[in-house]
């Protein structure tokens, strides 16, 4: 017991994850103020569902987060505060159905 506690400080300490984030910029969008609106696939690891997360590019918290979707079909910037993106998942038991949402990016 002992040296799984010692084991966990050091990777605290040391800040060390157990697996590693994989993020892909999917689509990018620039509003006519100049700022960009960005979707991202972010898989976080055997432990936890992969997201679709959609952020500014001068914010790192996320404006949007979905993990019932793994694949973006098409996105296009409405107007400079909505965001339409046609989503679907690929999982096996699913029929692949799409999705279109409308996101509010203010």
């Amino acid at each position: 017991m002992k040296i799984l506690v010692a084991l966990v400080t050091i990777l605290s300490i040391h800040a060390c994850t157990m697996f590693e984030k994989e993020e892909r910029l999917l689509s990018e969008h620039k509003k006519t103020n100049g700022e960009i609106i960005k979707l991202y696939y972010v898989g976080l690891g055997a432990t936890t569902k992969d997201v679709l997360q959609i952020r500014k590019s001068d914010n790192a918290k996320p404006l949007w987060v979905d993990d019932k979707y793994n694949c973006l079909n098409s996105s296009m910037l409405i107007n400079d505060n909505t965001l339409q993106i046609v989503v679907s998942d690929t999982g096996y038991y699913n029929n692949n159905k799409m999705d279109t949402l409308i996101i509010n990016v203010k």
